[in-house]
């Protein structure tokens, strides 16, 4: 039987510079040194797309899926693998920004790690001021908890290397950085599968319906959110009150000459190839017959009223809304 999903490297990429994590934890141990670094590539995404995440696992050939009753979560920890697939795959197709950013680093420490670093107090010294905040945006480390780490680790060996023991900030990795390419579709495609969203709003207090094709994404790559305005030609960016920010185009004009046109014969791997396709055939409806006929109207509520599933419900039931506009 055919695989319904389709993979490829750029397409992982892009689902990983919005779904994707590289992470180094520290594992106190009894034997050896103190600590030992445990780097760990992981995507994560919510447990209905199970399925897509078995696939997935079975077309890189390594890793292990896990499935909770909040999500499914991808994870590759053995460094063999981490060396002999994923930094291949990420050297050949770039993430952006601040995961870029994160993911040297941390492609530092795993290479480190090969050649047996880790095994020495230096070389542990290294990865920890290497890899503790790499994550900046997202990470729940502190200054407070490293300095901790270090403590442990100048009552069990004395006074620490003196070219590692004050050092508190992120070492920058510049050396063999990945040349900046242009964007593909098929990474878009991943990145939107990743933290795409297609809304259709209703509003209680009239018949108008609101357009809303969104990627939201970390502050620390918000000038890849600016890359998607050349991309898509048209959108704004906003920063977000959390650590974030947004992609967004609403305008109706601008989803169909531009947006739409994009995914023509681009299928999601996702979900959201279901919200793609009612959102494109509701901004068809709204072009050609518009929604103050109650047909119209009412062809777009039955289409459009439960496509984002695990959303936060609308105000109104599709009942209430029919009936308070007389459909």
């Amino acid at each position: 039987m055919k695989n319904k999903f389709n993979f490829t490297p750029d397409w992982i990429s892009g689902f990983t510079q919005t779904d994707g994590s590289f992470t180094v934890s520290f594992e106190k141990r009894k034997n050896g040194l103190l600590y030992r670094p445990s780097p760990v590539f992981s995507l994560s995404q919510i447990n209905l797309e199970f399925e897509m995440f078995l696939s997935l696992q079975k077309y890189l050939r390594v890793g292990k899926v896990y499935k909770n009753r909040n999500g499914v979560i991808y994870v590759v920890k053995s460094i063999e693998d981490l060396i002999s697939v994923v930094i291949p795959l990420f050297d050949n197709s770039p993430l952006r920004d601040g995961k870029l950013e994160s993911y040297l680093n941390f492609r530092k420490v795993v290479l480190m790690m090969k050649n047996k670093k880790h095994l020495s107090l230096e070389g542990l010294l290294e990865i920890i001021d290497i890899a503790y905040f790499m994550n900046k945006d997202t990470t729940l480390r502190s200054k407070s908890s490293k300095s901790d780490l270090k403590k442990d680790l100048e009552l069990k060996y004395g006074i620490l290397p003196s070219l590692y023991s004050n050092s508190t900030n992120l070492i920058q990795v510049t050396p063999s950085k990945p040349k900046l390419v242009k964007l593909t579709k098929e990474f878009i495609r991943g990145v939107i599968d990743g933290d795409g969203s297609f809304n259709v709003a209703f509003r209680t207090d009239s018949r108008n319906i609101g357009l809303n094709f969104t990627i939201v994404h970390e502050l620390s790559s918000i000038s890849f959110l600016y890359e998607l305005i050349s991309f898509f030609k048209c959108g704004n960016v906003y920063k977000l009150p959390s650590n974030a920010a947004r992609f967004q185009v609403q305008s109706k004009d601008e989803l169909i000459k531009y947006v739409i046109p994009v995914f023509k014969d681009v299928k999601l791997n996702t979900r959201k190839q279901k919200n793609l396709e009612v959102f494109t055939k509701v901004c068809n409806i709204l072009n050609t017959s518009w929604y103050k006929d109650d047909e119209s109207l009412l062809k777009i509520v039955e289409l459009a009223w439960d496509m984002n599933v695990g959303n936060k419900p609308r105000k109104l039931s599709k009942k209430e809304y029919i009936s308070k506009f007389n459909l």
